[in-house]
Formats: C-alpha cells, sequence, structure tokens
C-alpha cells in the first residue's frame, strides 16, 4: 500500500467531483509548479463518482505522462473519502493535498516544501488569510462551524483547509486510523506531529461553481463533531438535572397552594414547559440516535470507498 523507500520525494493528491471544466487546465497549472522543483514528484487524481466528464479529462492528462495518475471511484463517497483513496495510493516523503478548482494555489507548495525541507514541520497548513472569493452565506458557515468545532473538540480550525503538506510519517498515521467515519483537517490535527502554517488568499474557482451547499457544511459538522467528541451527549444529561430542578420548584410551588387552598393557575407557564421537555427530549434522542449511527457505521466495517477503475502506471491496493 506504502512504500517510504520509493524514489518518489512528492506525492500530490488532488480530489475532484464533477470538475470536466477545469480539471485539465489545474493539472497543467499544478505541473509547471513542479517541474521547476527538484523532487521526483506523482499526481494523484481521484475522481469521486463525478457524473461528467471528469474521469475523460483525467485520462487523457495522463496518457504519455507517467507522473500522474487517476483513480475513479464507483460513485461518489465523499470527499474525505476520496482523500483517502489518493494517500493510500501516494508513494512520496511527502503528501500534498489540494483542490482541483484552482481555489488553492500551486504556487504555495514551494513554500511549503521548503518548511518541509528544513525538519521544521511535519504538517504544513495552508490557512486561509483572505476569503473574499467565497460568498457572504459560505463565510457566515464557515465561522459557525469553526466556533462550534472549537468549543466542542479544542481544535482551532480558523481559517483552515484541507491544503496541506503531511510527512511520510504524519500520513501513515493518519491511514492507520481504523474508523470510516473521517474527518481529515481533524486527523491531521489530532496525531500531533509538529504543524506550521503558511497563509493563501482563497482565488475565485478557474471555472464551474462549487458544489458545497450550507446542507453539506451541516453535514461535516455533525461528522466532524461526532467523529472527535462525545460531549454533546452530555448535553441530554444537563437537560434532566435542569428538568428535575424545574419539576423540584414546581411541586413545592404545588404543594405550597394546595395547603394554603389557594387555585393553582399558570396554564400558559405549563404549557410553555411541557413544550420545551418535548422537544429537549426530542433533540436529545436525535443526539443519541446520531451517536448510534456513527456506531452502526463502524460496526458494520464496510470499506469507506470502492473503486471503479483506475489510469496511468497506478497499482491497485
Amino acid at each position: 500500500m506504502k512504500n517510504s523507500g520509493s524514489a518518489i520525494d512528492l506525492s500530490i493528491v488532488v480530489p475532484v467531483y464533477n470538475e470536466e471544466a477545469v480539471i485539465g487546465v489545474f493539472i497543467a497549472r499544478l505541473m509547471r509548479v513542479l517541474k521547476e522543483l527538484p523532487e521526483l514528484f506523482e499526481i494523484i487524481v481521484v475522481d469521486d463518482g463525478s457524473y461528467d466528464g471528469t474521469f475523460t479529462e483525467i485520462h487523457r492528462t495522463s496518457v504519455g505522462n507517467s507522473q500522474i495518475r487517476g483513480i475513479r471511484l464507483s460513485r461518489n463517497f465523499g470527499k474525505e473519502a476520496a482523500m483517502l483513496a489518493g494517500l493510500e495510493r501516494s508513494l512520496g516523503r511527502a503528501v500534498v493535498i489540494i483542490d482541483g478548482d484552482g481555489q488553492h494555489p500551486p504556487e504555495l507548495i514551494p513554500d511549503m516544501l521548503a518548511i518541509w525541507r528544513l525538519g521544521e514541520a511535519d504538517l504544513v497548513s495552508a490557512f486561509k488569510r483572505e476569503r473574499s472569493a467565497d460568498s457572504m452565506v459560505a463565510r457566515l458557515n464557515a465561522a459557525i462551524f469553526n466556533r462550534v468545532m472549537k468549543q466542542l473538540t479544542g481544535l482551532d480550525l480558523a481559517g483552515a483547509s484541507d491544503f496541506r503538506l503531511m510527512d511520510r510519517r504524519v500520513v501513515d498515521a493518519v491511514i492507520a486510523m481504523p474508523e470510516r467515519v473521517r474527518f481529515f483537517r481533524g486527523m491531521t490535527l489530532w496525531v500531533g506531529f509538529r504543524e506550521a502554517r503558511v497563509p493563501f488568499d482563497v482565488s475565485e474557482r478557474m471555472a464551474g461553481s462549487s458544489s458545497w451547499t450550507s446542507r453539506g457544511l451541516i453535514k461535516l459538522a455533525i461528522t466532524a463533531i461526532t467523529s472527535f467528541t462525545a460531549k454533546p451527549l452530555s448535553w441530554v444529561f444537563s437537560f434532566g438535572c435542569f428538568g428535575l430542578a424545574i419539576s423540584v420548584v414546581l411541586t413545592l410551588q404545588a404543594m405550597y397552594s394546595w395547603l394554603l387552598g389557594i387555585a393553582v393557575s399558570g396554564w400558559t407557564s405549563l404549557t410553555m414547559l411541557i413544550l420545551f421537555f418535548g422537544s429537549a427530549n426530542l433533540i436529545a434522542l436525535g443526539l443519541l440516535g446520531i451517536y448510534i449511527a456513527r456506531v452502526f457505521e463502524e460496526v458494520k466495517q464496510r470499506p469507506v470507498y470502492l473503486v471503479r477503475e483506475t489510469t496511468g502506471e497506478l497499482a491497485d491496493v
């Protein structure tokens, strides 16, 4: 699966989904940058089940170029699975993950490599210094996501992206993690190797439009949180304690009113309490259901992805 003794110095893993209009141009731009480097390199482009001609373009660019490999997954498994597929087939002593839409600038790779060569870090993360290319809704969603993640998991993902360089030790550590539900950004930080950060400005997409939606980001947030912490489960206990305290107060009030012969009133407040705790119970059940679903997915032990076909000289794992 991996060969740390390989002659390859640098692997570039590019996960893509429905990027027919841009992938050829992006690979050409990436090649111009990499050819200026002294390292021997390979490019592994992972097509995450695109329904357009993305893989046809990948195959076209790989013909006659042994440095470009292509993997086509059997369906859309998600970006996390696509990145894992590329990492498991990478041979380089250093591996870079980069998006194929042009928003991650390949021109930053030499700076990341320079830090790695000096031995100053095993993980070089590119963080978003400026993201004016994103819509206001996208920036707001990202801000909320990062704040929630920091509060619940302790991971500071402000400005974080999947664009990063990893030493082979980091790659092997991430691959060795057995979980099926994965969150790449968090996992690379969790392993605890030395990290350096370099800034970049998010560029406009080279072509097409992003497939990310608010719904997709919410799904990613749920995956990230439930993969890294069980803290939300403690909320269920907190709700229970709060409800118990309220019930004790209301019981004492009812007994006091009964002893004094005062008519019990407050139907509005009682209705609000019933609605509140009814909703809280449903939320708690839903939260428990999410964690049980995670356990169910892990217990099934299904593969994270399936490969439909490859192109170039890439050997199947």
